[in-house]
């Protein structure tokens, strides 16, 4: 072979083994890039099996930001406690504070002063019993009490006697009113009847007369308790008598009462007023009984309502129907409504009535507006049997309590 020939052929076979070897080293030159290691997937529970065909409802997630502040409450939690306006009146606030210094004056034993600080205590146990020109305070008003009591104020024991009746410091404890009250004997025996009067009836309010008892036993005791208190000339005791014959449809003799009580009794006095009243609204003279349908129609009105006299449905309802025979159309249309909704019984229905009571019918039979029924006037007692012990300067002119 010749030289070129031999030369051209050793050059291709390096070629070759050229292009052999390229591959190995190039793949040994190139390090493999491995991707960045994963973290671990969450494993979520498996969501529950759906029905077929219906579409997984997505999560509900709350409204709102993650990180709202957090609800603070409103209002200041150490706000100053609730207090009672101060009085109006300067003149009183300072004879407050005048009565307060002398019930708390030091005074040498036996002598005026201390009798004036001992009605100061005594007056200032009044107030607090009652609220009259002060919060009602009983522990106020027995603390007074007894302070009149060591000062040597006489009606003391009254004050204290009501406070085991009515329980000023604790519970009511009646039976430990009996050594005040025998205390108050020799000061105000109409009162200390009164008092005792009262601890029997708390102790016993309903009394059985005896089969064979005297007239000193049983309710009979417990009454002549009450009638020695009046004869003693104790104003409570005779409103209390008054409200006796009240209650057994003696009215003349109640009247007597009242009247006989009303100068120092408010009670009593307001007693007489709402029965003298009543009494004049029934007493009507046959001369001047309605006569007009318009007439009955204001009566059986005023039965129906209490206006003035006790509710009466029966009565109501017979005036209803003399007033819609005499002509009148606002009477036969509260009958039309009266007997629209009957009682399951087929009676009159009460709760109905009293509805009716509150409407008000016009001329031309339509119903109106509903309106407010009247106030009904009862018959009251003093608050305690010592109110009327207050001087009428310091009384502040409240309504008496019921009866």
């Amino acid at each position: 072979m010749t030289p070129a020939p031999l030369a051209a052929c050793t050059a291709m076979c390096a070629i070759g083994i050229a292009l052999l070897a390229l591959p190995a080293r190039a793949q040994a030159r190139v390090e493999p890039v491995l991707p960045p290691p994963m973290e671990p997937a969450v494993q979520a529970a498996p969501a529950p099996p759906q029905p077929a065909g219906q579409p997984q409802p997505a999560a509900i997630q709350p409204s709102g930001s993650a990180t709202a502040p957090r609800i603070q409450p409103s209002g200041s939690p150490q706000t100053d406690p609730l207090r009672l306006p101060e009085p109006d009146d300067a003149a009183a606030q300072a004879q407050l504070q005048k009565l307060r210094a002398s019930a708390l004056a030091s005074a040498r034993r036996g002598s005026s002063a201390e009798k004036a600080a001992a009605r100061s205590a005594w007056l200032l146990g009044l107030l607090y019993l009652h609220g009259e020109r002060v919060p009602l305070d009983r522990l106020q008003a027995q603390r007074w009490f007894e302070r009149a009591q060591a000062l040597g104020e006489p009606r003391a024991s009254a004050g204290l006697a009501w406070c085991q009746i009515d329980g000023c410091q604790g519970p009511p404890n009646p039976a430990a009113a009996r050594p005040w009250i025998a205390q108050l004997r020799s000061v105000d025996a109409g009162l200390a009847l009164l008092l005792e009067w009262w601890v029997e009836e708390r102790l016993a309010p309903l009394h059985v007369p005896r089969p064979h008892g005297g007239p000193q036993a049983g309710a009979d005791a417990h009454a002549q308790l009450l009638q020695r208190a009046a004869q003693a000339g104790n104003a409570d005791a005779i409103n209390e008598q008054g409200l006796a014959h009240l209650t057994a449809a003696r009215l003349p003799e109640a009247m007597a009462q009242f009247r006989a009580a009303a100068g120092r009794s408010p009670a009593a006095a307001s007693n007489a007023r709402l029965l003298a009243s009543r009494l004049q609204q029934q007493s009507v003279p046959s001369s001047t009984a309605p006569q007009a349908a318009d007439e009955w129609l204001a009566q059986a009105r005023r039965y129906h309502r209490g206006d003035g006299v006790p509710s009466n449905y029966t009565e109501a309802i017979r005036l209803y129907q003399i007033a819609a025979a005499s002509g009148s159309r606002p009477a036969k249309r509260m009958l039309e409504l009266i007997y629209s909704r009957p009682a399951p019984g087929g009676t009159i229905d009460v709760a109905w009535m009293r509805q009716l009571a509150t409407m008000e019918v016009s001329p031309e039979g339509s119903v109106l507006t509903l309106q407010a029924p009247p106030t009904p006037q009862l018959f009251v007692r003093d608050p305690t049997p010592l109110f009327v012990l207050i001087p009428q300067e310091w009384r502040a002119g409240r309504a008496v309590g019921p009866r």
